[in-house]
Formats: C-alpha cells, sequence, structure tokens
C-alpha cells in the first residue's frame, strides 16, 4: 500500500502575505487589495523551498476569501501566480471566510496534517485532530494564548524551512517568542501597538464572519427553497 505524503496546509493573509492594518470593512473589497498584498519574503521563500525540494511533503495553500467579493478569490490566485507559482492550482484550497478550515478538505483532514496560520482561531479549529504551526508574524500573539508549536516570521528562510520539517517529523516542539533584545520600555511600546492591531483585526475579522455567516445562511435558504420547489413540480 503506498503511504500517503505528510501535507503542509499555508494559510495566506498574515502568514505569506503581510498583513494590511484596515480600519474600515470596506476596504476588504476595493479591487487590488489582496493583488497588492506584499509578501512575507523569508515564509514565502521557506515555504518555496519545501515546496521545490521536499517533495515527501505535499505543500498546499488553505486560505479563507470574501464570498461576496468580486475580486478576493481572484486576486488571491493571481498574487500566488506571481509570488508562488511551485504551488499549482490544483494544490490550493479556499473557503469561504468564517467557516472551519477543516471543512475544505476535500479528502477529510488527517492526524499528520499541518496548518501553519497567523490565527489562533483557525489553529483552534484544526488542532486537534491534526497539528497546527503559528506563525508569529509581529502584530499577532500580544496574549500568548497559543501554547503549541510557533515560529517568528523574521526567521531566516532556511531557518524556517528547517523548523517546519523539524515539527512535522515530530522531532521537537518550538516555542518562539518575541524578539527579546527590544529594551522594556519599547517592548511594552511595541506590545501595546501589537495588542491593538490584533483587537482591531479580531473586530475587523468578527465583522467579516458575521456577514459571510449571514451570507451562507441566505444562501442555504435559497437552496432549500429551490430542493423545495423541485420537490413539488416533481409531484405534480
Amino acid at each position: 500500500m503506498k503511504q500517503e505524503k505528510q501535507r503542509l496546509f499555508v494559510d495566506m493573509d498574515g502568514t505569506l502575505a503581510v498583513f494590511r492594518q484596515v480600519d474600515e470593512l470596506e476596504t476588504l473589497y476595493e479591487k487590488g487589495y489582496f493583488l497588492n498584498l506584499a509578501p512575507q519574503r523569508n515564509v514565502l521563500a521557506a515555504i518555496k523551498e519545501l515546496a521545490v525540494n521536499h517533495p515527501e511533503i505535499e505543500v498546499n495553500i488553505l486560505s479563507a476569501y470574501l464570498t461576496d467579493s468580486q475580486y478576493a478569490l481572484q486576486e488571491k490566485n493571481e498574487w500566488l501566480d506571481r509570488f508562488l507559482p511551485e504551488i499549482d492550482r490544483d494544490h490550493r484550497v479556499f473557503v469561504p471566510c468564517g467557516t472551519d478550515k477543516k471543512e475544505g478538505i476535500r479528502d477529510g483532514i488527517r492526524r499528520n496534517d499541518f496548518l501553519l496560520d497567523d490565527y489562533t482561531k483557525n489553529l483552534s479549529e484544526w488542532q486537534p485532530p491534526a497539528r497546527g504551526i503559528k506563525l508569529l508574524n509581529g502584530i499577532n500573539h500580544s496574549r500568548g494564548t497559543w501554547q503549541s508549536d510557533r515560529l517568528r516570521h523574521d526567521r531566516d528562510a532556511a531557518s524556517l524551512a528547517t523548523a517546519i520539517l523539524s515539527i512535522m517529523r515530530d522531532e521537537k516542539q518550538i516555542l518562539d517568542e518575541k524578539d527579546h533584545r527590544e529594551d522594556r520600555s519599547e517592548q511594552t511600546e511595541k506590545q501595546g501597538e501589537r495588542h491593538d492591531s490584533e483587537k482591531k483585526r479580531a473586530s475587523v475579522l468578527d465583522s467579516l464572519h458575521k456577514n459571510q455567516g449571514k451570507i451562507m445562511d441566505e444562501n442555504g435558504e435559497k437552496q432549500k427553497a429551490g430542493e423545495k420547489e423541485w420537490q413539488t413540480r416533481s409531484e405534480r
């Protein structure tokens, strides 16, 4: 029996792409928002290394998108075509914003599937049964709620790739923290800024998830109505 490859699923916003702070929900719906996000260079290079030089691992993208945006899905694919063409469209999974990312895995999640993501909610839904790795991107982890494997985005690419492999091979747990070279006053100031940024992002995401949930509920009701109409017609 052919042994299944280990799979690594990688988030986009805040992980592969630098999270761009927004104050208004509408900004996320503007043309060019997702297409023009700056790449997180170290993380991008590390994922390229894994995708190209480690055939024992199947690398996939797993990203949420705004179902009611006319640009989001197309721009995410265009961004990947530009910065990470090594991962083809067959290995890109997009799920409606606000849903459990596990639901997007067509053949179901496995115990040895890994998710690299910056958002604790996604990781908490993923683990268990699989395992999550939190990317510390400079604005998250201000409250330290994620106590499993975590890696700083400012590691060099080779170090990041090696650390991800080490975690996936179950060699050791890695618990990166924020940069301790900052002095205490600078740490306090930056921690406050990070906490504010994380709160603001959480607020925007919460609004997004509510909107997306409402859309999915409405679509569900429409589908039910359509099924009922079809059933009524077939009974005539």
